[in-house]
This record gives structure tokens, C-alpha cells and sequence, in this order.
């Protein structure tokens, strides 16, 4: 059994990183960028029911105070 997991900031929170990216592809000369954000993507293997992988989600993976995430079985 395999479970995505995409963990992504919350709204109105800052991202460091979406903001120096989008200023990098400004500084290329590339306009019409109007927001990057970042997230991460974990693929995680093996026998985990529904109650675990939130477990996993909520307690390691994402702060739920700035972060959220989505979850499904591939």
C-alpha cells in the first residue's frame, strides 16, 4: 500500500522560499510569475490504515499551527 502526502503552508503564512524563487525568476528577465509557493511530497510505503497515516500526517510530517496537508492512497 502506498500513501502521497502533500504538506503546504497555510494561507497568509509566509514562504521564504516561494518569495526568493519568484524574485529568481524575475531577475532572469522571465515576467508574468504572480505567486510561487513550495510544499513537499512524501510517498510513503507500507501497512498503514487510515488512523496511522494521520497520525503520521499530524504528528511528523506537517506544524499544523502553519501548515496543511492532504493525504491519498495510491
Amino acid at each position: 500500500m502506498k500513501w502521497e502526502v502533500e504538506v503546504w503552508y497555510k494561507q497568509g503564512v509566509t514562504d521564504a522560499v516561494g518569495d526568493s524563487v519568484k524574485k529568481g525568476i524575475g531577475d532572469l528577465g522571465i515576467s508574468g510569475v504572480s505567486n510561487v509557493k513550495t510544499g513537499q511530497v512524501y510517498i510513503i510505503e507500507g501497512k498503514l490504515d487510515k488512523k496511522q497515516i494521520e497520525k503520521v500526517c499530524s504528528g511528523l510530517l506537517a506544524n499544523g499551527i502553519v501548515q496543511y496537508y492532504k493525504k491519498k492512497k495510491l
